[in-house]
């Protein structure tokens, strides 16, 4: 492969790399009346060269809240309970979500993308 193939193969590594999507995570503690949680990405990272380093605790993580219907019955809104030690399944946003929270249409006002700082947690594995 030519020095522009590897150089370019290099730099889709590390663009890819750099964008997180979704990982499973550890629960460290969860906060019922808020719903927020601090978790533990249970994928490593790893530098050329380095040993595999565990990433940094998320702290303040929101849970997403489910609407239900039972027996026919008036749509309620659940919020999930945690547990530490339980696995989720995190996913993170592809722009900061610190404003859209609020349910209304906002400009992202920082360049932040697909940062572990915007985990939302969606569901537990086990």
């Amino acid at each position: 492969m030519s020095n522009a193939g590897v150089f370019f193969d290099n730099l889709k590594r590390t663009i890819f790399t750099s964008i997180n999507t979704s990982m499973p995570a550890k629960i460290l503690s969860f906060d019922e009346s808020s719903g927020k949680a601090k978790i533990q990405p249970l994928f490593k990272v790893k530098e050329v060269g380095q040993v595999p380093q565990s990433l940094p605790p998320i702290e303040n993580v929101p849970t997403l809240k489910q609407k239900y219907r039972v027996n026919g019955g008036a749509v309620e809104t659940y919020l999930p309970v945690y547990s530490p030690g339980d696995t989720v399944l995190v996913v993170f946003c592809q722009r900061a979500i610190d404003d859209a929270q609020s349910g209304h249409n906002v400009f992202p006002g920082t360049s932040r993308m697909f940062s572990i700082q915007d985990a939302v947690i969606v569901g537990v594995f086990n």
